[in-house]
């Protein structure tokens, strides 16, 4: 079921609000958690009963095995765990990868599985990682199974995040939730805001960018750039406007879901930028994989390895591809060109700093968009120049119609918006540094109303979030 979708925004999530709500003002606060874990299994099952059943099998076996390795302290059980939750991530999600891999490097013939992807299944097999170390390290104090079950399905978060920890959500559970009017009014202001995000800004530049990909092999400087640039602002306003929607939905039930987005375009250093982008997962690698691999503290080329390898397998958590692996590889490297020029002792203008950094990130979208690694390298080619340059009509007369081409890709218009976004990105606050300064007035119910009948009305068709298919 899509947050877009009419049927969850007319009835799903105003039914499971008001039911919450009612529940919790007749103090039923252990019912109401039961209900809202209830409404997330219907809500995955909306695309497959099937792997509803799994995330609820899933969910009972590391809880009770979280709970044995908190009383235990064994660090065999928890070895278990991980391996556990891992096979299971391996068989879905890259299953076939490695069989397609082995096919091709050893002319063998094993057929592939054909296994279909859970929904989400990176994101709460992460979550309940993060929550078995956690009971192994002493942070667990909790096992009561319905604040459990409710944190790790909570359907805000289940499909794409963002990535929650044991701290996040269940001592706000354990505390109580009392109804607060500004919450809900910030938690529908983001997700209107969300809502305009995917479908008037993501959805249109999927328009743009997705015809330009498939003619990688034919585009120009400027076509390669818009395509480039464009796929930037579309993830991005795709994904961050998931998480506006998921944490201001989580706003609505009283709890403050962790933010996943702060600018990351504005980011100075590319360290700064992982800082900032899906914020959640950055601290989940360095919290789970950067430190337990050293991370700086022994000593500043064991802290370069560990950043390598990091930025390796989060490459490979986003999907079951090289393009993604070389992605992930691309922003190691970024990082340890970083870090070797922090160790020189020069420093740069912060605007230059900011373009380099912005420029890679561009760059590496490439990888992340493309469908192989050969479609990446044509669209670089024409990044760098190398296939020629071609103009909008409605900007050829700043060159001259006579000598430079007339491109049939791209138009003016394209360039113009994306440009404009792109300005607004690197300028203004984001959707979530708003509600610093959002009170729950008539601005406030005029600002939502804008947002939302946009976000409805102006809406351009599309699947899914770029990010449910991780």
């Amino acid at each position: 079921m899509l947050f877009t979708a009419p049927e969850f925004m007319y009835l799903f999530l105003p039914a499971t609000v008001l039911l919450w709500w009612w529940l919790m003002s007749r103090h039923y606060g252990e019912i109401a958690q039961w209900f809202i874990v209830g409404c997330s299994v219907l809500f995955y099952a909306a695309w497959s009963a099937e792997y509803a059943l799994l995330l609820v099998v899933n969910a009972l076996l590391n809880f009770y095995w979280g709970k044995r390795i908190a009383v235990t302290h064994s660090k065999i059980r928890l070895v278990l765990g991980v391996v556990y939750n891992l096979g299971l991530l391996a068989y879905f999600k890259y299953a076939d990868f490695l069989i397609e891999t082995s096919n091709a490097l050893t002319g063998s013939q094993w057929p592939l599985l054909q296994v279909i992807l859970p929904l989400g299944i990176s994101f709460f097999t992460f979550q309940a990682i993060a929550y078995l170390v956690d009971c192994a390290k002493g942070r667990v104090d909790d096992f009561d199974l319905g604040r459990f079950a409710f944190s790790i399905s909570f359907f805000p978060h289940l499909i794409a995040g963002p990535i929650l920890h044991y701290s996040d959500i269940m001592p706000q559970l354990r505390q109580g939730i009392r109804f607060d009017p500004e919450r809900m009014t910030k938690g529908l202001f983001l997700f209107a805001a969300g809502l305009c995000k995917k479908t008037v800004i993501a959805d249109r530049l999927a328009a743009v960018v997705d015809p330009l990909f498939g003619l990688s092999d034919q585009l120009t400087v400027c076509e390669a750039w818009v395509a480039a640039v464009g796929y930037g602002l579309q993830i991005y306003f795709d994904f961050s406007g998931y998480c506006d929607m998921a944490i201001g939905v989580g706003l609505m039930f009283g709890l403050v879901l962790p933010q996943n987005f702060a600018s990351p375009y504005q980011a100075g250093t590319i360290a700064d930028f992982w800082k900032r982008w899906h914020i959640t997962l950055s601290r989940f690698l360095r919290d789970y994989l950067y430190i337990p691999l050293g991370g700086n503290r022994q000593g500043f080329y064991r802290g370069l390895w560990a950043a390598a390898i990091t930025m390796l397998l989060g490459g490979l958590w986003h999907g079951a591809a090289w393009t993604f692996v070389a992605w992930g590889a691309m922003h190691g490297a970024m990082i340890a060109l970083y870090r070797l020029w922090t160790k020189t002792g020069y420093t740069m203008p912060s605007y230059l700093a900011r373009t380099l950094t912005l420029l890679g990130v561009f760059f590496a979208w490439v990888l992340f968009r493309a469908a192989s690694i050969d479609q990446a390298l044509d669209i670089w080619q024409a990044m760098l120049g190398l296939n020629g340059i071609s103009v909008p009509v409605m900007l050829a007369g700043w060159f001259g119609s006579e000598t430079v081409p007339i491109s049939g890709l791209v138009n003016g218009l394209d360039m113009l918006a994306i440009g404009f976004l792109l300005a607004i990105c690197l300028r203004y606050r984001n959707a979530q540094a708003q509600l610093d300064t959002f009170t729950p007035d008539l601005k406030a119910l005029a600002t939502f109303a804008g947002l939302f009948f946009a976000g409805t009305w102006l809406s351009a068709a599309h699947e899914s979030f770029i990010y449910w298919s991780f």
